[in-house]
């Protein structure tokens, strides 16, 4: 059989002998071939290459951050080929896989649903031109998230965060914003955390965003403002009502296009990947990507 199918791995999940294990007996099957890049720049050329040479499914095999990378990539490529992206989840929290049922236990079920399950289109979120695939995060867990020394995480693992999180709590400050959705007028926001969500789940399976979904030509912005709890914020003898999408503590929205401009360097996450500014213009592009469901769905 013709390999048409890429698997893309980094060398982390590319050690995993669960992983070989699974992979190996389905390689001639289903016709895959693997790689494991080095480099952005190297899996930009891998991929072209690839599909110049008849590929026409890739699958991310790692966490939401190389679903990422990897759909960066393929929305970069400039082919009339049709090409479309499967899953295999191989990250620690597997966000985006979360949503349809398979958090990594299965590993020869994922890569054959990836492998041969049918494709169907989905939307992708985008910030400053950046694109992301699930959720795009931002305020005082982002900020733990890009800053914390690459060689605690190594050390430490997922630990690293709380320990060095814990470390500043003193940053953790509500900051001055102004938000204009759908070009209405802009209106004033105190952020503690900020959740720009095309999928439901991020931060380790929390559910940031409930009605999200990924094919609705939608983006669900969640604020959270912690400052609408303190004394001097609270009505007399009334706490806010938190499911109210406007005046709870968490403020909800569906949009296709937001900017949020913050009084000072404001980190956000998307998808993984840390980005740092004041200024975030915010745009969907509607069934941007071809993507296999990692359930099968």
């Amino acid at each position: 059989m013709a390999k048409r199918t890429l698997l893309v791995l980094n060398r982390k999940s590319a050690a995993r002998s669960d992983l070989r294990s699974a992979v190996r007996p389905l390689e001639k099957e289903l016709g895959i071939r693997v790689c494991i890049p080095w480099s952005g720049k190297d899996l930009k050329k891998t991929l072209r290459e690839a599909v110049g040479d008849g590929v026409t499914r890739i699958i991310a095999g790692g966490g939401d951050g190389t679903l990422n990378s990897v759909a960066s990539a393929v929305l970069n490529l400039k082919t009339k080929s049709p090409v479309s992206l499967g899953l295999v989840p191989l990250g620690t929290a597997n966000d985006f896989a979360r949503s349809y049922g398979d958090k990594g236990l299965d590993l020869a079920t994922s890569v054959r649903v990836a492998a041969s399950g049918d494709a169907r289109p989905i939307d992708v979120g985008y910030i400053n031109g950046s694109p992301f695939v699930n959720v795009a995060s931002g305020g005082f867990g982002a900020m733990i998230t890009a800053t914390t020394p690459k060689e605690m995480k190594k050390r430490l693992g997922g630990l690293a965060y709380t320990l060095f999180g814990l470390a500043r709590l003193s940053d953790a400050k509500s900051v001055p914003a102004k938000i204009s959705i759908d070009d209405q007028d802009p209106y004033d926001v105190s952020i503690s955390a900020i959740a720009i969500a095309n999928n439901r789940y991020a931060g380790g399976g929390f559910d940031v965003a409930p009605e999200a979904e990924v094919s609705d030509g939608l983006l669900d912005l969640s604020v959270l403002s912690t400052e609408r709890l303190m004394p001097e914020n609270l009505p007399f003898g009334r706490l806010p009502d938190i499911s109210d999408p406007k005046d709870g503590v968490v403020q909800r929205s569906r949009l296709r296009s937001m900017v949020l401009e913050t009084s000072q360097p404001f980190h956000m996450n998307l998808d993984g990947e840390p980005m740092i500014d004041q200024r975030f213009e915010v745009s969907i592009k509607p069934n941007a990507l071809n993507f296999v469901f990692p359930s099968g769905r």
